[in-house]
């Protein structure tokens, strides 16, 4: 299975352990990655699909070409939206690939709002995934730089992945926590790292 399915294994997991009305939040966020990522072929169809038009248009008067040149561009437009939205499934696909714009958002904002439930199995889960995104340098940032690339985003993340444990936390869940503090620490694209250390301080 390519890279990124990692992921998607989690996500689906995570759904399961949000049966019923548990979390909704968390189960948006992750139907958005879901639906984005199955979206990854679509471009491709969709060109297929409209090459024969565009054969037919030639046929029309100037005013019909006109009018199918603009029809043509907006629907260029809608696909390559499409294309952005699940291009994320294609960077998780290969190992070094670095998300970008809001493709991060997307991909972190389940983990954050599954930091956010203390469930243990979705934690774990999330930190997992966390880990995992950082180790394939699919995440590039600068947390604990001012100015710096994804700064508040990373930071917050980071925060929150501190905010995990506590004195009574499993032994399971703290190790999660430093394998995702030290992996982030170690990696060459994320920069200036001292809310990581900080936090490994805490832990022991």
């Amino acid at each position: 299975m390519a890279a990124g399915g990692f992921m998607s294994r989690a996500f689906e997991s995570m759904l399961k352990e949000c049966s019923g009305k548990k979390y909704p939040d968390l189960q948006k966020a992750i139907q958005a990655y879901l639906d984005g990522a199955k979206e990854v072929k679509q471009p491709s169809e969709t060109n297929q699909a409209a090459s024969p038009a565009g054969d037919g248009s030639s046929l029309d008067s100037e005013g019909g070409a006109a009018k199918t040149a603009t029809e043509a561009a907006v629907e260029a437009e809608h696909v390559g939206r499409k294309a952005g939205s699940g291009s994320f499934a294609t960077t998780l696909a290969n190992a070094g690939s670095t998300l970008e714009g809001a493709d991060v958002e997307l991909v972190l904002n389940p983990l954050r709002l599954a930091f956010e439930t203390k469930n243990l199995k979705i934690l774990e889960s999330a930190l997992d995934c966390l880990h995992k995104l950082i180790a394939y340098d699919h995440l590039e940032g600068d947390p604990g730089l001012e100015g710096g690339k994804n700064v508040p985003l990373f930071t917050d993340t980071l925060n929150m992945v501190c905010g995990c444990i506590d004195n009574s936390s499993p032994d399971s869940t703290t190790l999660q926590v430093l394998k995702v503090l030290l992996t982030a620490v170690a990696s060459t694209k994320f920069r200036g790292m001292p809310l990581g250390i900080k936090c490994c301080s805490f832990v022991f």
